[in-house]
């Protein structure tokens, strides 16, 4: 019976510069058995046993989620070798570099002052409110809430003394009792060519 210790040594006489990465742990570190009495044979027996079962490893070893049925989780961290010569420059911006940001915008959709309170927070004096002054500003930067503007078109009608009739016309864009306008159809078109979105989909977001 070959142990495992066996097999490491037999490993190590034979491929002692053999570039197969092979990593054993051990839990308990045994003795070499006294392999003197075994014939020439007997040998040859024990080195290809062994011969198979590092095959068997190293296939083992080799497996992946691409060339195998393992899922994709078992493959671990794989490190990837960037392409890129190292330029020894130091990482990040340079000192002279120019930071680039949201822009400020000079006149604000609306301006919300928050104001301070009317008494003193030691003292509980009233404060002047007409000394003061801003000390800070921040803007916030949204889109606004959308909200869907329904236009309804009315045409009159009126009678003449003559007995003539007369009626106002609709825009010529104007056709349905209900429909939807230039801008809701601009929409659906950008959504199912645009941004590939199903029509299904489209039909039961409107």
């Amino acid at each position: 019976m070959v142990t495992v210790q066996h097999e490491w040594f037999f490993i190590k006489q034979l491929y002692p510069f053999s570039n197969r990465l092979i990593i054993l742990t051990w839990q308990k570190k045994r003795t070499p058995p006294d392999l003197s009495a075994l014939r020439r044979g007997e040998l040859e027996g024990v080195l290809l046993s062994q011969w198979e079962r590092l095959d068997a490893l190293e296939s083992k070893v080799a497996k992946n989620s691409r060339n195998s049925s393992q899922q994709p989780s078992s493959d671990g961290l794989c490190k990837t070798n960037s392409l890129r010569e190292p330029s020894g420059n130091k990482p990040g911006a340079p000192l002279a570099h120019k930071g680039d940001t949201l822009k400020r915008m000079a006149q604000p959709s609306r301006i919300d002052t928050h104001q301070l309170p009317e008494q003193c927070e030691r003292c509980d004096c009233p404060l002047n409110q007409e000394t003061v002054e801003i000390a800070e500003r921040r803007q916030v930067i949204d889109t606004p809430v959308v909200a869907v503007d329904v236009v309804e078109h009315r045409v009159l009608a009126l009678r003449c003394a003559c007995g003539q009739r007369h009626r106002s016309a609709f825009p010529a864009a104007v056709t349905q009792a209900v429909q939807y306008g230039p801008k809701v159809r601009a929409l659906g078109a950008y959504l199912t060519r645009g941004q590939l979105l199903p029509l299904a989909r489209r039909a039961s977001d409107q």
